[in-house]
């Protein structure tokens, strides 16, 4: 088993292998500061977009949020666009199934002042289907907490993706390496 974990580790560290995070964590420097701009026209899910997009920066930024003045990196967040479609309906023609698909447009000014505009998707799938009982009640309405965990998930979902994003600009320009 040893010699197994030895030849993996030699594999990895041989092939020049960086974990996202690593390439992330050097490009973006040690403070960060995430504004998520509210939407005029909706600003209910941007609200709930700008908690998961704050909560996802820390999760896997693994860095405390800090002010605009004394930031490295700022991050700039608006909603593109967001849509709920339905997926599948019962035989009486109520949707059952929905997914959400949010855009969200970041900006990123870095420490040395260069700025980046990176354009993501996410989306999640969710049922809308109640069962009382034992008996599967439908009703095509999207529920508060529905929506607000749709939403969730798909800012976090679409913050994942301007991560890695973001490490293969770093990677591709070279920054991560200082």
């Amino acid at each position: 088993m040893r010699f197994l974990s030895a030849i993996l580790i030699f594999l990895f560290l041989g092939c020049g292998y960086r974990p996202v995070s690593t390439m992330t964590q050097n490009l973006i420097g040690d403070s960060v500061f995430v504004e998520v701009i509210i939407s005029r026209i909706d600003p209910q899910n941007t609200v709930i977009m700008k908690d998961s997009i704050r909560e996802a920066a820390i999760k896997r930024l693994n860095k405390d949020l800090s002010d605009k003045q004394n930031a490295d990196t700022i991050i700039t967040a608006s909603i593109g666009s967001l849509s709920f479609t339905g997926l599948s309906s019962d035989i009486y023609g109520y949707t059952t199934a929905y997914k959400v698909n949010l855009v969200v447009d970041y900006k990123v000014v870095f420490k040395d002042k260069s700025v980046r505009n990176i354009s993501t998707v996410g989306d999640y799938d969710f049922s809308v289907s109640n069962l009382i009982q034992g008996t599967k009640y439908t009703d095509s309405v999207i529920s508060d907490t529905d929506r607000y965990n749709a939403i969730k998930n798909a800012a976090e979902q679409s913050f994942d993706e301007f991560i890695s994003k973001l490490a293969v600009y770093g990677a591709r320009d070279g920054k991560y390496n200082q």
